[in-house]
């Protein structure tokens, strides 16, 4: 899956398990600046993610991320 496959269900995902309006989720974004993103919403976001991408997740890769353009990168090479 291409990273902007990813970032369409990231966003989706962030707005679900934070309630953070969908503007909010930008390639620039931290999940500092996005309201309701903590370590354990980020659990469940990834979990989130893997649900609506049918694909798993290396829940561990996801926090190197330093934004949201940066994890839809990561999510992107995992996939092979």
């Amino acid at each position: 899956m291409q990273a902007s496959e990813w970032m369409k269900h990231l966003v989706e995902a962030v707005v679900q398990e934070t309630g953070a309006p969908a503007d909010s989720v930008t390639v620039e974004a931290t999940a500092a600046d996005i309201p309701g993103w903590d370590s354990l919403a980020h659990v469940r976001i990834m979990l989130n993610l893997e649900a609506r991408a049918g694909e798993t997740v290396d829940i561990d890769a996801t926090y190197t991320a330093g934004s949201v353009g940066e994890l839809t990168e990561i999510l992107a090479r995992q996939d092979g």
